[in-house]
């Protein structure tokens, strides 16, 4: 009799509380990644369809030709590549390298830019330049000098149909689609790999350098806007026992942003 009642006591006891939250919790899971898939259906990379290269590339060339400004973050890696230049309007010459450099280009072809550049054993050294067309000045000691520091560099060739970005992006051997990646702010691009002649980095780089070998070509598509966001070069087969192969890392950012800085005063670009 007693173990007749203990067992419709057990009976009667209530359910417990865990018998309902568990199912509902793994529905409310499902329902909110069902929502971000909804809402961001470009983050699911693996079901993206790979691009064909060349025609995307060809693409974004068009884009950079469309634009009236951008800026440009270049810091080179690895081995240091030296160059020769000349800081006394031709007197003589001196061997430097070039670590970073900022620049902003505005449609046609006019470009300023400020560069680090270090000479032997001196402090690294900051020169600005600024270029219309042909025309260069740059700028030591707080004075602006009316010189071709970098000989025949043009800016107008960075978007030039057989120079400069169109020579990075449309002209490249060995097109490869590497694969989808986000960049560390956050940008979401498409990662194409090839090859070109060293002119590409001479153009990119205000015709200061005078690499004749092949580079490898690192291109990083902005999927949203089909413009390069970054670009890196390297050039193989420079390693040393303590650093990586001499790379360029060149970041293209502020399309059709603001002109941020002001024409040396002489130029046709000066204001009055």
């Amino acid at each position: 009799m007693a173990d007749n009642a203990t067992s419709e006591t057990q009976n009667k006891r209530p359910a417990s509380p865990l018998r309902w939250f568990i199912p509902l919790v793994v529905v409310a899971l499902v329902v909110v990644v069902a929502g971000v898939l909804l809402l961001n259906p470009g983050e699911s990379l693996e079901d993206e369809t790979p691009p064909e290269p060349t025609p995307l590339l060809a693409r974004v060339v068009e884009n950079m030709r469309d634009v009236d400004s951008f800026q440009l973050l270049i810091e080179q890696q690895g081995a240091a590549y030296p160059f020769v230049v000349s800081l006394d309007e031709g007197a003589s010459t001196v061997t430097a390298t070039m670590r970073r450099g900022d620049a902003q280009y505005v449609s046609p072809d006019t470009m300023y830019a400020n560069v680090n550049l270090r000479i032997s054993a001196l402090p690294v050294m900051a020169v600005e330049l600024y270029a219309d067309g042909l025309d260069q000045w740059f700028k030591l000691a707080n004075q602006w000098i009316h010189y071709p520091i970098a000989e025949g560099f043009n800016p107008g060739d960075l978007i030039a149909e057989n120079g400069g970005f169109s020579q990075a992006l449309g002209q490249l051997d060995d097109v490869a689609y590497i694969g989808s990646e986000t960049l560390i702010d956050g940008t979401q691009t498409w990662h194409i790999q090839g090859q070109a002649g060293g002119q590409v980095i001479n153009d990119l780089l205000f015709n200061l350098l005078y690499v004749e070998q092949d580079v490898i070509v690192d291109v990083f598509i902005d999927k949203t806007t089909s413009l390069p966001a970054v670009l890196e070069v390297t050039l193989p087969g420079t390693a040393t026992e303590d650093e990586a192969d001499t790379a360029w890392h060149i970041e293209i950012y502020d399309y059709n942003g603001e002109v941020t800085f002001d024409a040396p005063n002489g130029t046709a670009n000066a204001e009055s």
